[in-house]
Parts: structure tokens; C-alpha cells; sequence
């Protein structure tokens, strides 16, 4: 049995626990467990499956934190997907409850997604003010999973401006932020992000050292989402066309296959 079954087993052993005793620890080892499904294994559905489960608790319970957390949770996966309208419901949700309850910890959740949707309208300079705000919160009440995707949103924003050098500063911010928190595999998004940024900005020899790394790093750390973004920038950086196209349509696949329509593209 791997680490990761093991891990997910030992997670639904807690849920199964808590369910029965405290619905308040329910309630945060299904969400637990979610991020596990989601970052761990690419598991999507089974992490909706946790966070909607973790929701209605909330709701029954009138835990209004885990609400927000829960709600900005599923707005991500469904930014994964594709499915804006999701996305823009929940994170209106997620955002009337933290300004209504004045729960400013937690505002760097519709931060982050009120960025995307601003990024996926066109408006990229809104985005990356949305996104800035959102991964300053999240880095003052120490939720560091929270920071890491708005900085790799900001640098999308950014590389749709052409701000090539601002997109290298805000991801070389995201890997000091997964060395300081013990995100180690996440780092190989933010150095196959960091390839195609310099690849961009036709910086070609570094991009390449960025996609090795971060193939190298994919390698010592498997998770479906490092490999797909890896074997992206390893195809975007080679100087061998063929072989390059070929990186890139196993990236596709892979892309493909975790049910990511936006990354395939």
C-alpha cells in the first residue's frame, strides 16, 4: 500500500470517528480529507464528495468559518473544471458570509477566486490587484496553501500582460513560500510556471534549467498535477521540436485525464 492510500485510509478512519462523536471535528477531517483527495491525489470528485458532506455539517451546525472555507474550496475545483458558473455562486456565497460576520481571516478566500473570475473575464490588471490582496491575507493568518495559488494566479495574470519580470518575481515568491511551509512537491508547479514565464519572455537557456528542476523534482516527489505541469514546461522549453510536441501532447493527456480543461487547453 503507498504513502498516499495509507494517508487517505488513516483520513477516512477520522471522519468515520468523528461522524459519530463531534461534528464540529467532523466537519474539519472531511475537509481534511478533501485537500488530501484534491492536492494528494487529483481525486476531484471525491474531494467534492468530502467538502459538500463537510458543508451541509457546517450548515447544520452554524459553523460559519468552515462554511467559507468550504464553499471558496469547491469554487476551486470547479475553476479546475471549467464551470464559472459554480465558481462565481460559491465565491459570492464564500464572500457574503466573511464580510457579514466580519471574519477577516477568512477573506482571502473570495479574494482569490473573485481574481480568477476577474482573470477569466479579461480584466487582468483587477485580477492581479484581487490576487496581491488575496495572498497578502492568506500569508498574515498563516494559510500558506491559500497564498501559493493566488501567487501562481498572479503570475498568470501578469504573463497575459506581458509583465514577464513581474510573473518571475510573484513565482519566485511562491517557491521561498513552499520552502518556508513544507510544500515541497507544490514547488514543481510553481518551476514549470517559472519555465514558461522566462520561455516567454525568450529566456530560453533559463526556462530550460527551471523545467529540468522541476521535472527532477516531480520525479523525487509524484503527484498527478506536478507530473502534468512538468512534462508542460519540459515540451514548452525543448530545442528539439519533435521531442517537444511530444512532451507537450503527453502533458495534454495527462491534463486531460485529471479532468482539467483549462490546463489541457
Amino acid at each position: 500500500i503507498g504513502d498516499s492510500e495509507r494517508a487517505r485510509e488513516n483520513l477516512e478512519r477520522s471522519v468515520e470517528l468523528a461522524m459519530e462523536s463531534d461534528p464540529v471535528e467532523a466537519v474539519r477531517a472531511l475537509l481534511t480529507l478533501g485537500y488530501h483527495r484534491e492536492v494528494s491525489e487529483a481525486d476531484y470528485e471525491g474531494a467534492t464528495t468530502a467538502y459538500k458532506e463537510a458543508l451541509d455539517v457546517a450548515v447544520q451546525t452554524g459553523d460559519l468559518p468552515s462554511q467559507v472555507e468550504l464553499r471558496a474550496a469547491l469554487a476551486q475545483l470547479a475553476v479546475l473544471s471549467g464551470d464559472w458558473e459554480t465558481v462565481s455562486r460559491e465565491a459570492e456565497a464564500a464572500a457574503a458570509i466573511a464580510e457579514r460576520e466580519g471574519l477577516t481571516g477568512k477573506l482571502c478566500f473570495p479574494q482569490l477566486l473573485r481574481g480568477a473570475l476577474l482573470w477569466r473575464e479579461g480584466d487582468f490588471g483587477e485580477s492581479a490587484e484581487h490576487l496581491r490582496r488575496a495572498a497578502e491575507l492568506a500569508e498574515l493568518v498563516g494559510r500558506s496553501e491559500v497564498a501559493f495559488q493566488a501567487l501562481l494566479w498572479l503570475a498568470t495574470s501578469l504573463r497575459q500582460r506581458d509583465e514577464y519580470a513581474a510573473a518571475e518575481t510573484e513565482l519566485a515568491r511562491a517557491l521561498d513560500l513552499c520552502e518556508r511551509a513544507g510544500l515541497t512537491a507544490r514547488s514543481v508547479e510553481a518551476l514549470s510556471a517559472k519555465a514558461i514565464t522566462l520561455a516567454l519572455a525568450g529566456r530560453g537557456e533559463r526556462a530550460r534549467e527551471a523545467a529540468e528542476e522541476g521535472s527532477s523534482l516531480a520525479e523525487r516527489f509524484p503527484y498527478p498535477v506536478g507530473t502534468a505541469a512538468s512534462l508542460e514546461a519540459i515540451g514548452i522549453t525543448d530545442a528539439d521540436c519533435v521531442a517537444g510536441a511530444r512532451s507537450l501532447a503527453e502533458a495534454r493527456d495527462a491534463w486531460e485525464s485529471l479532468g482539467r480543461p483549462l490546463d489541457a487547453a
